[in-house]
């Protein structure tokens, strides 16, 4: 029985690690994209490579996922760069957003702390 090949933007298996860094051909590959496609994007600020002392730029693992997220936007907003710096920007910020309403229902939903004895009597004496 034979798998059928899949084009690898069909499904994106691999998530690079936080802490790993790519050169622009490696980031180019993963998203199967030209390197010079992956130049132009950077030259309109939609990403922002790791710039090394020699020049050379370098993609971190958020730098695959803006990639990967432009070329999702592509077959919608065709070659308008403008529109997906946009749309990157508010997505940006609407997870910023989510981030921080996902820590205030957790620090609303954790159990009140306890005050040690010793603080209770404290806080009685200062009220005195």
């Amino acid at each position: 029985m034979a798998i059928a090949p899949t084009r690898s933007r069909e499904i994106q298996l691999f998530e690079p690690p936080a802490d790993a860094l790519y050169s622009i051909e490696a980031a180019a590959r993963l998203v199967d994209l030209p390197r010079r496609t992956v130049l132009v994007y950077c030259k309109h600020r939609l990403l922002s490579p790791v710039i090394a002392a020699n020049g050379s730029y370098s993609f971190d693992g958020n730098g695959i996922r803006t990639l990967r997220r432009i070329e999702a936007l592509r077959p919608i907003c065709g070659s308008d760069l403008a529109g997906i710096k946009i749309i990157l920007a508010l997505t940006e910020q609407l997870e910023r957003l989510h981030r921080e309403m996902r820590s205030l229902v957790a620090q609303d939903l954790s159990p009140p702390q306890r005050k040690s004895k010793s603080k209770q009597q404290k806080e009685t004496n200062e009220r005195k």
